[in-house]
């Protein structure tokens, strides 16, 4: 006799209720899954990722059929594709075909064809098992007006489907003689649950099926404009009132990359703490296509805020795909075993990084470094503030950036009676050879002027020699010399210098070059100053801004490194470009490491770095738009009797614009540094130069008398600062802000200019109070 093949035999039941189980390992109670699993199934039923005029509603009902538990989206293309009898389905399911995501009808009708669609955080999931084990006879009707308007209808029933859906008045028949309902008249699904659980209708009378749905869904409930809504009994879900309005919040601005990954990008993330504990939900949970799936495991949390926050992050896509592949199979996490994951740890990771840097930000965990962080901030504000005041009140710009000269001056030849010391004696000669190269296009006129100056007093006590010089296009001039000490031209135990001024008559610009000795005195240890490092050039794109869009390249980039010391110098100097608008300023691609080495009391003008190109690709994972650094940092490459080999000599910090206009002004006139000194009695001080800073000692008195106070300390730092900034105008020459012209200011005696000085000082605080 022939036999055919046919359907092993199965227990319904038990395929279905390993859903109660997976609700239970996951810790969550069954209406709380089942809202979560049904809902899910009607965000997946819509055409597009559009929500407008869809629907889903939970509601109980009770007829003379008895109770029913009734989910019910409306706005989906609802149980769509050709009514194909179930025998059919099998042969093709037997036969490994996979059916359309078209074919609506008879996915829903048969089993383990869910999924599969691009608008819902389904994968596998409970699907539409969780309708038989919200019954507690296991059956459930269904039915759906399509959106090519057809009407059809069906039940499970313990596993068990009519071999074809009713169709037209036929299903609205069926529906009405099972359920007593009558036919659904919007496009989309229902599904009529006979018999519900008890537990599932008492959540659903009582309301307390609400919460679970408000912090699954509250993302999705956020977006949704009337009609639109998720409703229990027809009435409409809010997201509970200030669920935001915390203790301290934060909200990611732009989306950002994930710390240590190119790939995931965060989309968004939230944090707040309610330290009164009125609080809705806890911990930090992820939300995949608006739908929570589960907490994400944290560290280290504070007792004080234990059970007083909650959070959430969303990924993107790719991100959204690879943690989808790894959830349990009810959405409520990550599955055991799979935590080790990357997608997980780069998740995991970033939340805990994320989460502790803003309590270390709220005073929630001490953290010296961020501590330093942010008094960093408050000083960079604070100089903002002033910078912008000086704007206003119309001072003359110290200057910013590099300012290639048009010619250049230097000291070669450079021989002291001894190597390693500047010390002399009577009879010693130093010699030397001065160096004047013009880069002007046409033959320029020069005066140089070299003499002997006494540092203390700062009078002039000898003159070697004073000329002119006619320097054609890129020339060099060159003039050697050999001074010999004697008392009569120069200051007998002091320091003397040896000064070269050359300049351009008429134009104003000039450079000022100096060779210092010790006449019989050793040289005082003053702190390594003997070296200095700025950017000699750099070309923008657009010669009057420091603007660079995506795509665009910096040319020229080159530094001038001055030894002014009697000792070779052996150099590595390293050039990086770093995220300036995050305050931890991470580095984001080095550009360079060079080595060299210079002479005594010489210079050099480093090579030309490749064409800085700012690629799209690479730094929009950092920033699409804002303030990045280009940071040059000097270390020495060997022993010397200032530094040790690897000790940081000095550096310059360089803003560039990145897809942003450059603030105008005096936004970058000088940087700002603290330092913790009690045992220095300055409160605060300056650098002049190139590399101006102004510090301020957090180690003195009076700032920790402050420390209590935050506003009286802010208004500390402020004063200390905007007295450092009039300073720096007095030691770089700046005298037109002392009403003065320059040469009666320099004629004023010493009271005299102490005053005008401090009247300055006073004057301009005063109008900061303004």
């Amino acid at each position: 006799m022939n036999k055919i093949m046919t359907p092993i035999p199965q227990n319904y039941k038990n395929n279905v209720n390993w859903i109660l189980g997976a609700y239970t390992d996951a810790g969550v109670s069954f209406p709380n899954g089942f809202q979560k699993d049904a809902i899910q199934n009607a965000v997946g039923a819509r055409k597009t990722n559009k929500w407008r005029n869809w629907s889903c509603n939970i509601s109980l009902i009770t007829n003379e059929h008895g109770t029913f538990v009734v989910v019910e989206d409306c706005g989906t293309l609802g149980l769509i594709g050709q009514n194909i009898p179930a025998e059919e389905v099998s042969e093709k399911m037997a036969r490994g075909e996979q059916l359309s995501s078209d074919e609506r009808l008879v996915r829903f009708s048969s089993m383990f064809n869910s999924g599969n669609n691009t608008t819902g955080s389904g994968l596998f999931g409970a699907g539409k098992s969780v309708y038989s084990v919200a019954s507690t006879t296991y059956t459930y009707y269904y039915d759906s007006l399509r959106s090519d308007n057809k009407y059809v209808a069906n039940l499970n029933r313990c596993g068990q489907v009519l071999n074809v859906a009713h169709e037209g008045d036929e299903a609205y028949r069926f529906i009405k003689d099972k359920t007593g309902l009558e036919k659904k008249d919007t496009y989309g699904t229902r599904v009529i649950i006979e018999s519900p659980t008890e537990e599932l209708v008492q959540s659903i009378s009582d309301g307390s099926i609400i919460p679970f749905i408000q912090e699954s869904w509250w993302r999705i409930i956020q977006r949704l404009e009337d009609p639109s809504c998720i409703s229990i009994n027809n009435i409409p879900i809010a997201i509970p009132k200030n669920i935001t309005a915390a203790t301290h919040k934060y909200d990611l601005k732009s989306p950002e990359y994930a710390m240590g990954s190119h790939i995931y990008r965060v989309k968004n993330f939230g944090l707040y703490i309610f330290e009164d504990g009125s609080i809705p939900w806890t911990g930090i949970s992820y939300y995949r296509k608006g739908m929570k799936i589960g907490q994400v495991d944290l560290k280290d949390i504070p007792t004080k805020i234990d059970g007083k926050f909650w959070g959430y992050i969303e990924v993107d896509d790719t991100w959204e795909a690879a943690l989808s592949e790894i959830e349990d199979k009810v959405h409520f996490g990550v599955s055991k075993g799979k935590k080790n994951n990357a997608a997980y740890q780069i998740l995991k990771n970033y939340c805990n990084e994320k989460f502790h840097t803003l309590l270390i930000e709220w005073g929630y965990i001490k953290d010296k470094e961020n501590e330093d962080k942010k008094i960093r901030n408050e000083l960079k504000q604070i100089a903002e503030d002033i910078q912008d005041l000086f704007d206003k009140l119309g001072f003359e710009d110290l200057g910013k950036g590099p300012q290639k000269s048009a010619f250049d001056v230097r000291w070669q030849d450079i021989k002291y009676p001894q190597y390693g010391t500047e010390r002399v004696t009577n009879g010693d000669t130093v010699s030397f050879t001065m160096r004047i190269k013009s880069t002007y296009l046409v033959t320029k006129k020069f005066q140089y002027k070299l003499f002997i100056k006494d540092m203390l007093t700062g009078k002039t006590l000898y003159v070697l020699d004073k000329d002119e010089a006619n320097i054609k296009s890129n020339d060099i001039f060159k003039k050697s010399f050999s001074h010999v000490i004697s008392n009569s031209n120069s200051t007998h135990c002091a320091e003397n210098r040896i000064v070269l001024i050359v300049k351009i008559p008429g134009s104003g610009k000039e450079i000022v070059k100096e060779l210092p000795y010790f006449f019989d005195i050793d040289k005082p240890d003053n702190s390594r100053n003997g070296v200095v490092l700025t950017l000699h050039e750099c070309i923008f794109p657009n010669a009057t801004s420091r603007r660079v869009n995506f795509g665009e390249i910096i040319k020229n980039v080159c530094y001038r490194i001055e030894n002014k010391r009697n000792e070779i110098l052996s150099y590595r100097l390293n050039v990086s470009i770093h995220n300036a608008s995050d305050p931890t300023c991470p580095k984001i691609i080095n550009l360079s490491s060079e080595t060299g080495t210079i002479n005594p009391f010489g210079e050099i003008i480093t090579p030309y770095l490749q064409n800085i190109v700012f690629d799209q690709s690479l730094y929009e994972q950092y920033l699409s738009k804002g303030i990045l650094e280009l940071r040059a940092r000097l270390i020495a490459n060997n022993d010397d009797s200032d530094y040790e080999k690897g000790d940081k000599i000095t550096f310059y910090h360089f803003k560039i614009f990145l897809n942003s206009d450059e603030k105008h002004g005096k936004n970058d006139a000088f940087d700002v540094n603290s330092v913790v000194a009690p045992g220095d009695y300055r409160r605060s001080w300056f650098t002049a130069g190139s590399n101006r800073t102004i510090t301020l000692n957090i180690g003195h008195t009076a700032y920790l008398n402050s420390k209590d106070y935050p506003d009286i300390q802010h208004e500390y730092m402020k004063e200390q600062m905007l007295k450092q900034y009039v300073l720096l105008y007095l030691a770089e020459g700046k005298y037109d802000m002392f009403g003065n012209k320059d040469d009666e200011f320099t004629n004023l005696e010493p009271q005299e200019a102490a005053d005008k000085v401090i009247e300055k000082i006073e004057r301009v605080y005063s109008k900061s109070l303004a």
